[in-house]
């Protein structure tokens, strides 16, 4: 019985994480959590107008019964209250009113106010982010500020890789980032973020901003810390001194401070200089020796429907094809994808984890989207002029806001079960299913190139070398994050075992490493 209640509990544990929405990759997600907050807005307006109504009740009672009624003549009667309470019409009303109308005050204010609104906001609340899914938010954030060399009253304002964005980011905003700046040991940065949350916040509001998280004590604090982190102690003490609040103990925080210095539990994302300056829209290129042409040769369809070929790399061997995905398709692929999606966790060679979108095995893929996977796997034999066995494995990314591949190579160059069944990732077909203008390049970090997202375009690369089938470290890439907008991509891998009798799976050459 234990055991069934143990499993029961399990379930329900993996049918809400299952269940949930991805905020941080699904456009329709998003705009649910929008109309929600409208919904929590409305009902919020509605909670503080019965407290308001409330509050009315008692001004009224107060001015109309208790002060004119009451208290007026009470005072009137100042220096002779033995003479006005012997009057029986004036000390009566005075029993009977302490005796029954505090009474009736005290359940009054005992009353509850806006039960509904509140049993709305408590139902709602396991439908709203949660603290990791906020945490990665904010990291997103930092990830396209350090990507894209922007200073943080750039970022704050709205503004991207020369990119101006209808929208600003509020005094809570900013005092997040620099707490997460704070955390992984960028202290400057850290205190550029707070001076701008110190901006932004009104005075007026200062009571709000408490009810919300923020203090102007935490401010102050985190503040003061970044500085003695500094070596700034003097410039801290000066500003502890100036609140009211934290003045008459500020010696003993920078004590505290110095005693304990901040000491950062993880490490942020690693962002190579090279993928930052691929990534960056200063980034161009130096003309190349390579051209364009039409490919009619690893097909023999493409002897009547030659296509466009442009070389980027000849060592590894990279190739883009233009014009490749028909609009039906695209379609059809983002419409049977989407409502599967679910957010994925992928490991660099370090082993650090790095949140990057969302993705569809084929193996989940609804059987109505067979045909059009089918087409796709012939459109990639004629590329490659290489076997790929009907159902090869694909995945569907969804790339959100702020979502990136971290610097990776394709092949495994060891034995798992993948390579046991199929050898290993001999070579890469990657389609991209939209326009992604704002981020979202697949970058060559080792031969300085920047492959633009661009939709209906097909980028294709050796991962081993074709003679060999040596790995090839220079292929290791990755995608820039998406700062606006998403990027739609669909992987594929072709592997060694299924070119055995087209060519030959190994000759002398480097050993693997």
């Amino acid at each position: 019985m234990l055991f069934d209640k143990v499993l029961l509990v399990l379930w329900l544990m993996f049918w809400k994480v299952e269940s949930r929405k991805e905020f941080l990759v699904a456009e329709s997600a998003n705009m649910d959590l929008m109309q929600l907050d409208g919904e929590l807005i409305d009902s919020l307006m509605s909670y503080a107008d019965k407290i308001d109504q409330k509050v009315s009740k008692l001004k009224r009672l107060f001015y109309n019964r208790l002060a004119q009624e009451l208290r007026q003549p009470l005072e009137a009667a100042k220096g002779r209250e033995e003479e006005y309470l012997g009057n029986p019409l004036h000390s009566f009303p005075l029993i009977r009113h302490m005796y029954q109308d505090w009474q009736y005050l005290a359940e009054f204010m005992k009353k509850p106010v806006g039960e509904e609104e509140i049993g709305f906001l408590r139902k709602k609340l396991p439908e709203l982010p949660w603290q990791a899914e906020t945490e990665e938010a904010t990291v997103y954030i930092f990830r396209i500020a350090e990507t894209h060399g922007m200073m943080p009253w750039e970022m704050a304002n709205g503004l991207i890789d020369n990119v101006r964005l209808n929208s600003t980011l509020s005094a809570l905003d900013c005092f997040e980032v620099a707490k997460l700046y704070f955390k992984w040991g960028y202290f400057k940065q850290a205190l550029q973020w707070i001076s701008i949350s110190k901006t932004r916040l009104q005075e007026e509001y200062s009571g709000v901003y408490e009810v919300l998280g923020m203090s102007g004590q935490d401010v102050a604090l985190l503040q003061a810390r970044c500085l003695v982190e500094l070596d700034l102690r003097d410039v801290a003490l000066e500003l502890l001194v100036k609140q009211p609040d934290l003045a008459e103990h500020s010696t003993s925080w920078l004590d505290q401070f110095e005693a304990y210095p901040h000491m950062t539990v993880d490490s942020p994302p690693t962002l190579g200089e090279d993928f930052k300056r691929l990534c960056r829209s200063s980034f161009s290129p130096k003309p190349s020796k390579l051209h364009c042409r039409y490919n009619s040769t690893t097909s023999p369809f493409l002897i009547l429907a030659p296509l466009k070929m442009e070389q980027i790399s000849l060592e590894p061997y990279i190739v883009v094809y233009h014009d490749i995905l028909p609009e039906g398709d695209i379609h059809q692929l983002i419409a049977l994808a989407e409502p599967r999606l679910r957010a994925t966790l992928a490991f660099t060679e370090d082993k650090s984890d790095s949140v990057f979108g969302a993705f569809l095995p084929f193996k989940d893929m609804n059987s109505s989207g067979e045909p059009v996977l089918d087409r796709l796997t012939q459109r990639m034999r004629d590329i490659t002029g290489l076997q790929i066995h009907q159902r090869n494995r694909i995945n569907i990314i969804k790339y959100g806001f702020g979502a990136h591949y971290a610097a990776r190579h394709d092949f495994f160059n060891e034995t798992n079960s993948e390579t046991e069944g199929y050898g290993d990732r001999m070579a890469t077909v990657m389609f991209y299913l939209n326009d992604a203008p704002n981020g979202g390049a697949t970058v060559f970090p080792r031969i300085n190139v920047k492959v633009p997202a661009e939709r209906g375009k097909v980028l294709f690369w050796y991962n081993l070398d074709g003679e060999t089938h040596d790995v090839d470290p220079k292929t290791v890439h990755a995608a820039c994050p998406v700062f606006h907008g998403s990027k739609w991509v669909m992987a594929a891998w072709i592997h060694e075992y299924d070119q055995m009798f087209i060519q030959p799976i190994y000759r002398e050459g480097k050993m693997k490493h």
